[in-house]
């Protein structure tokens, strides 16, 4: 789970069932839809794991960790990071500026709109 001292150079088996392109996600009436999630760190650290690259998606989601309560889920694309578009960024960027931010993360994501 990302923590402040979460390695970040693992990379297992991606939880995607496709690779989605950014354009993909942003598409009007597309089959996603747009989520903020405002997630408060706790003392092991956030409690999910960004995986991939342009665009980063949720991998892991510990079920008693701090994003889970807010509604945080598996395979959900990353789109911004307290404000920042990460659209286009590799998950090694995205995780580092969740770790060097606040303890307080306000992140937008994209999801299938069935889930």
């Amino acid at each position: 789970m990302l923590t402040p001292t979460s390695p970040v150079l693992s990379n297992p088996k991606s939880v995607l069932k496709r690779q989605v392109s950014p354009e993909e996600l942003q598409r009007p009436g597309g089959p996603y839809i747009k989520r903020t999630f405002t997630i408060v760190g706790d003392a092991v650290g956030w409690g999910f794991v960004v995986r991939g690259s342009r665009p980063c998606h949720i991998q892991a989601v510990d079920p008693s960790g701090p994003a889970a309560a807010v509604g945080v889920k598996v395979c959900q694309f990353v789109v911004s990071v307290n404000g920042l578009d990460v659209l286009s960024l590799d998950y090694k960027t995205v995780s580092n500026l969740i770790l060097t931010g606040s303890r307080t993360v306000v992140m937008e994501v994209m999801e299938e709109s069935d889930c």
